[in-house]
């Protein structure tokens, strides 16, 4: 009993831990490095999804990957930074889900990884599920077992 209302609080308005496409930072493959460390520097965000022309997710960028691609042995060169593409510096492993995937395969992911894009069969980006969210449902499940059970020690 317990562990199906454990599942029920978690999965409780699901689309609610999901936050959309269009309330998400991102860039595209072939935007400059420089337009990309704006964007970066301007929402604080370490990692951002990078998109192709058909919103498929491509890849991941931080401000850490454009910074190696310019930085020599001696110095950064900023002069270099409309030189380059999103496409050259970005990470292109990275795990998705699916809107259904289940949420212990999600909690795992979760694990290393800040937040996880979501997408379709067709690689659409939908939006992500943040750790930050599910930390957050995982602490109102526990507040709702302790109000709603009386947990005692084996």
């Amino acid at each position: 009993m317990i562990h199906k209302r454990i599942q029920e609080l978690l999965l409780e308005n699901r689309e609610q831990l999901f936050i959309d496409a269009e309330n998400v930072a991102i860039l595209q493959e072939d935007h400059t490095l420089e337009h990309a460390m704006l964007v970066l520097t301007n929402v604080r965000y370490s990692l951002i999804p990078v998109l192709n022309k058909e919103n498929q997710i491509v890849g991941l960028v931080s401000l850490a990957m454009i910074l190696q691609k310019i930085t020599g042995v001696e110095q950064i060169h900023m002069n270099q930074l409309s030189k380059y593409k999103v496409r050259d510096v970005m990470k292109t492993e990275f795990p998705t889900i699916f809107v259904d995937t289940d949420m212990e395969d999600v909690l795992r992911d979760l694990v290393d990884q800040s937040f996880i894009c979501i997408t379709n069969e067709s690689q659409e980006f939908l939006g992500i599920v943040t750790r930050k969210e599910v930390l957050k449902r995982i602490n109102f499940m526990v507040h709702e077992l302790t109000r709603e059970f009386d947990l005692v020690e084996k």
